[in-house]
C-alpha cells in the first residue's frame, strides 16, 4: 500500500465523507435511470457487478465460511430479500415518482423506524429522548411529503413516491435489526457476499419477466458509467470505507456522517439532474436533522446507537 493510499485508509473522517458521498449519489443514479432501466433490472445489474467483483477478490473467504452459511441460510435469505434486494428495488421504484433529494432525506429516517420495529419485534424499551426525536423527525417527513401544504396534510394527500420510499426504509430497518444476529457468527464480507449472490440469483427471473413488458431505454456512455458507479461505489466502496471507519473511531461518531447523505444527494441532484431545493425541503430536512440530534443525546461511552452498519445500501 503506497503512502497516499495508506493515509486515506487510516483517515476515518475522509473515509466517512466518501462513503456518505457514494450513498448520496445512489439516490441520484436511481432517479437518473428511472426512465431508462426498470427497477428489477437496475437492481440486478447493480448486484451483478458488485457480486462479480466480490467473487474475484473474496472467493477464498466465501468458500471458507460456506459451512456457517448453510447453517444460517434462512437468516441470510431474509437479509437478502429485505436489505440487498428489497431496499434498493423499492427505492429504485420510488425514483419514478419522487425527487432524488426526497429519497435520500427519507432514507435518513431509518434510525427511527428501527427503534419502532425494535420495540415491536425485539421488545426493546423506548426512551423519552428517542420518542421526542421520532415525533420531531416524523413531522419533518410529513412536511416534505406534503410539500409544506397544510391542506394536503389535512386531506392526507401524499406524494406516491415518498410513500413507496418509506416502504423501502421499513425493509432496510428490518434488515438492520436482524443483521445483528450474524455478529460473531459470519464475517461482514461473507454476509455481504453471499446475500449479494443470492439476491442476484433471485433477481434474474424477475428481471427477465420485467423486460418482457418494460424494455430498456437507450444506453450510452453516461448510462454505462452510471451502472458501473452503482455496482462499485455505493455497493462496495461505501461499504468498505464505512466498516474501516467504524474500526477506527467507533459507531457513535461514525453514524453522525449518515446525516450527510441527503446533503450530498441534494447537491448532486442539483448538479446532475437540475433538481431544485424548495423551502419545504429545507424545513422538513431541518426537522429531520433536529430529531436525529435529539436522539443522539445520550452517553456515547455506552455506544448505544440507532444506526446500524450498512451493507450494500442505496443510501439513498
Amino acid at each position: 500500500m503506497n503512502p497516499i493510499t495508506n493515509k486515506v485508509w487510516n483517515s476515518p473522517y475522509l473515509l466517512l465523507l466518501f462513503a456518505s458521498l457514494f450513498w448520496g449519489g445512489n439516490a441520484v443514479a436511481a432517479r437518473f435511470f428511472s426512465e431508462i432501466v426498470p427497477p428489477f433490472t437496475l437492481s440486478l445489474i447493480r448486484l451483478g457487478i458488485s457480486s462479480l467483483i466480490l467473487l474475484l477478490f473474496s472467493y477464498r473467504c466465501l468458500v471458507r465460511e460456506w459451512g456457517v452459511v448453510k447453517n444460517h441460510f434462512k437468516l441470510i435469505l431474509l437479509l437478502a430479500i429485505t436489505g440487498v434486494i428489497g431496499f434498493n428495488l423499492i427505492a429504485y421504484w420510488a425514483a419514478h415518482y419522487t425527487k432524488a433529494f426526497n429519497i435520500s432525506l427519507l432514507n435518513s429516517t431509518t434510525p427511527f423506524f428501527m427503534v419502532i420495529l425494535s420495540y415491536f419485534l425485539m421488545k426493546e424499551k423506548l426512551k423519552i429522548n428517542v420518542m421526542m426525536a421520532i415525533i420531531v423527525s416524523f413531522s419533518g417527513i410529513l412536511w416534505v411529503m406534503t410539500e409544506g401544504s397544510i391542506a394536503r396534510l389535512v386531506s392526507l394527500q401524499f406524494n406516491f413516491g415518498d410513500l413507496v420510499m418509506l416502504v423501502a426504509v421499513l425493509f432496510w430497518s428490518v434488515y438492520s435489526i436482524y443483521v445483528k444476529k450474524t455478529a460473531g457468527v459470519l464475517s461482514p464480507l461473507s454476509l455481504f457476499g453471499y446475500s449479494s449472490l443470492l439476491g442476484t440469483l433471485l433477481l434474474i427471473p424477475t428481471s427477465y419477466i420485467e423486460l418482457l413488458f418494460l424494455p430498456l431505454g437507450p444506453l450510452g456512455v453516461k448510462e454505462f458509467a452510471g451502472l458501473l458507479y452503482l455496482g462499485i461505489f455505493p455497493s462496495i466502496g461505501a461499504f468498505l470505507f464505512w466498516n474501516r471507519a467504524l474500526l477506527l473511531i467507533g459507531p457513535s461518531r461514525a453514524s453522525l456522517f449518515q446525516n450527510l447523505i441527503p446533503i450530498w444527494g441534494a447537491v448532486l441532484a442539483y448538479i446532475i439532474l437540475g433538481e431544485q431545493i424548495t423551502s419545504a425541503h429545507l424545513i422538513g430536512g431541518l426537522l429531520v436533522f433536529t430529531g436525529i440530534l435529539i436522539s443522539r443525546k445520550k452517553e456515547e461511552s455506552k455506544e448505544v446507537h440507532l444506526v446500524s452498519e450498512p451493507a450494500g445500501k442505496a443510501q439513498g
